[in-house]
C-alpha cells in the first residue's frame, strides 16, 4: 500500500466510527442486551481481521477498516458502559478495572518486537485474531447488566443528549485534555530520538508513563472526595498545563522521566474524570449511548481534527512550538471546565443529575 492508500484507509475507520459508535450503542441502549451486543461485535471481529491476513487489494481493505471501526472500535464504549453500570451497583472499583488495559498495552509493546524480530510481521495479524478471540470468549463471562429506567429509549433523547449545552461543554473539556496528547502519541518517539535518546531509553519512558497511569487506576477508588469528576478534571487540566511545555527543554531522560510521571494527571486523571461525569451524569438509559457520543466526539472529532493541526506545528514551526501550542489546550480545557461545574445546571436538562 502506497502512504496514499494508508491513509486513505485509516480516514475510512473515522467517518464509520463517528456515525457507528453512537448507532450501535443506541442499540445497546434501547434493547438493553448491552452483553449480546458485545459479544455479536467481538464475533465479527474476528471474522474481519481474518480476512485482513486471507485476502488481500486496497477496496477490499477499505471495507474491512469500515467493518473493523464499526464492531471492534465499537467494543470500547459499549465495554466501558458496562463497567460503569457494574460499578455504580456497589460491585467493583473503576479504576482496577481499567488498569488492565493499561497492563496489557505494556506486555504487548514490549512483546511484540522481539516477536516481529523473531517471527516475521506475520505475527501481528496472528496476534491480533487471538486477540479478537480472546474478546470474544471474555464476552462469554460478562454480566448481563440491564439499566432499571422508567423512560423508554428514543432517537428524541440521545438527540437531546448529544446537542445539550452541559455535555458539549464536558466534550470540550475533557477532550481538550486528551487533544493535548496528539504531539506526544504522534512525534514524542521522533522528538527523543531526534535529542540523542537511545532505543532503551524511549522505551523505558514510554513505560513509565503507562506505570503512572497504572498507579492512579489502582488507587483511585481510594481518593474519596478527591476522586471526583471537578476534581480528577482540575487535576488534568493542571498537568496539562505543566507537562507539556516544559517537554521540549526535558533534554535528556533523568529531565523526561518525572514529566512522564505526570501521565498519571493528564490521561490517567483525565480519563477517570470523564467516566466519573458519565456515571453520575448520563440520562437513565442512556449510559451506553452517552459514552459512544463521548468516544466518538473526542477520539473522533477533537483528536481527528487536532492531529493534523499538530503535524503542521512540528513540521513547519517545531516540537517546541508543537508542545507548547499541546499545553495551550489545558486554557482551552480550563475555559470550558468553569462553566461545566461552576454553572447550575437547567432543570430538566438531560444533564441536569
Amino acid at each position: 500500500m502506497s502512504p496514499e492508500q494508508i491513509g486513505a484507509i485509516l480516514a475510512v475507520t473515522f467517518w464509520v466510527k463517528l456515525i457507528g459508535h453512537p448507532t450501535v450503542s443506541a442499540v445497546a441502549d434501547a434493547t438493553g442486551r448491552v452483553r449480546t451486543t458485545l459479544t455479536a461485535l467481538a464475533g465479527m471481529s474476528v471474522l474481519v481481521f481474518l480476512g485482513f491476513g486471507l485476502l488481500d487489494g486496497f477496496w477490499v481493505f477499505v471495507i474491512l477498516a469500515a467493518l473493523a471501526a464499526l464492531c471492534f472500535q465499537t467494543i470500547m464504549p459499549i465495554g466501558e458502559a458496562l463497567s460503569l453500570a457494574v460499578v455504580k451497583s456497589g460491585g467493583y472499583d473503576y479504576g482496577k478495572i481499567r488498569l488492565w488495559g493499561s497492563i496489557s498495552f505494556i506486555v504487548a509493546a514490549s512483546g511484540m518486537g522481539p516477536a516481529i524480530e523473531n517471527l516475521g510481521t506475520d505475527i501481528v495479524w496472528v496476534a491480533l485474531v487471538a486477540c479478537m478471540v480472546a474478546i470474544l470468549v471474555s464476552c462469554r463471562f460478562l454480566p448481563e447488566v440491564r439499566a432499571r429506567t422508567s423512560k423508554p429509549w428514543s432517537w428524541k433523547a440521545a438527540g437531546a443528549l448529544a446537542l445539550s449545552p452541559r455535555f458539549l461543554l464536558f466534550v470540550a473539556t475533557a477532550g481538550a485534555v486528551q487533544a493535548g496528547h496528539a504531539v506526544y502519541y504522534a512525534f514524542g518517539t521522533i522528538i527523543w530520538r531526534d535529542m540523542g535518546f537511545q532505543e532503551t531509553a524511549v522505551g523505558l519512558l514510554w513505560t513509565l508513563g503507562v506505570v503512572a497511569e497504572i498507579v492512579l487506576f489502582w488507587f483511585a477508588g481510594r481518593l474519596g472526595r478527591y476522586g471526583s469528576a471537578p476534581v480528577l478534571l482540575g487535576i488534568a487540566i493542571v498537568g496539562t498545563l505543566i507537562r507539556w511545555p516544559l517537554t521540549p527543554f526535558a533534554d535528556t531522560p533523568w529531565l523526561a522521566a518525572p514529566l512522564q510521571v505526570l501521565h498519571a494527571l493528564t490521561f490517567g486523571a483525565g480519563h477517570l474524570g470523564a467516566m466519573r461525569f458519565l456515571q453520575e451524569n448520563a440520562p437513565e438509559g442512556l449510559g451506553a449511548t452517552a459514552q459512544a457520543l463521548y468516544y466518538a466526539l473526542v477520539s473522533g472529532v477533537v483528536m481527528g481534527t487536532v492531529m493534523p493541526l499538530a503535524g503542521m506545528l512540528f513540521q513547519h514551526q517545531g516540537s517546541t512550538t508543537a508542545y507548547i501550542a499541546a499545553g495551550a489546550m489545558g486554557l482551552l480545557a480550563a475555559a470550558a471546565f468553569v462553566p461545566l461545574f461552576l454553572l447550575k445546571p437547567r432543570s430538566g436538562s438531560p444533564l441536569s443529575g
